[in-house]
């Protein structure tokens, strides 16, 4: 397991200090290399703003990649459980000798109002030894290189000890608050996903000279709470940061200005 653990770790690290990380250099690229920046270029310039975009296309997308690549129908497959949202989940088959790992990545972005990017948001542009574009960092990068690993393993008749499970999430962004990404894929394809861990986001890759020296483990998350406030009495809403001000855990004052 651990050996299985550090290929993959290894894997992500070099692509994404290879090709996703700051700086981005100009090189001569191999052919798995040009096709690790094709898959992230594709996915970059699909629109997947999660209240406007299409994730379904670009589930689709990486799938016909994968397939293309020689994955079966049967190990490859897209969900839309709602017009415009998709989910894929792909399988690279190992000898079974130890449970699945699944690698986990959202297809799903923030949005990007065109008058606020200098660039096109939704076109991949390599400019003065940087990358551009909604979703380069968050989180296409890691969807590109698990699609790009996962295609070269395949390639290279790469068999581990057990089989890779890959899922693209819709709506990571909202916090699956409309149960369509992962929480849908528990609900009704749980078979499809169950593994014994699950490699996420959250991570990073560190450098020294230019080159990767760790890629960092994030064992926890915070979970982010949604407070509305709302008043009847529009005479109120001057007294409001005041009040405001004056909340906190202990009931003393909070020091918000």
């Amino acid at each position: 397991m651990k050996r299985m653990l550090l290929v993959i770790l290894a894997a992500i690290a070099l692509v994404y200090w290879a090709y996703f990380g700051e700086p981005a250099r100009a090189q001569t690229r191999t052919a798995q290399q040009q096709l690790a920046v094709d898959v992230y270029k594709e996915l970059v310039e699909i629109n997947t703003v999660t209240a406007t975009g299409d994730t379904a296309r670009a589930a689709e997308a990486m799938a016909a990649r994968l397939r293309a690549a020689g994955f079966s129908e049967s190990n490859v497959q897209v969900f839309t459980p709602a017009p415009r949202k998709g989910n894929l989940v792909a399988r690279l088959r190992g000898t079974g000798a130890r449970r699945p790992m699944l690698l986990l990545a959202h297809l799903d972005v923030v949005g990007a109002r065109r008058e606020d990017w200098s660039v096109d948001p939704f076109k991949l542009i390599e400019k003065d030894g940087y990358f551009y574009g909604r979703g380069t960092a968050d989180d296409k990068f890691m969807a590109a290189a698990f699609v790009a690993n996962l295609i070269r393993y395949k390639q290279e008749g790469y068999n581990p000890d057990r089989d890779i499970i890959l899922a693209l999430e819709t709506d990571e962004e909202i916090l699956d608050r409309d149960a369509l990404g992962i929480q849908w894929l528990l609900k009704n394809h749980r078979n499809l996903i169950d593994a014994e861990f699950a490699l996420n986001e959250g991570g990073s890759v560190g450098l020294k000279n230019g080159k990767p020296i760790r890629n960092s483990v994030q064992t926890s998350e915070k979970v982010s709470v949604r407070v509305e406030e709302w008043q009847a009495d529009p005479q109120q809403r001057s007294n409001q940061r005041e009040s405001f001000g004056k909340l906190s855990a202990g009931g003393e004052e909070s020091g918000w200005p």
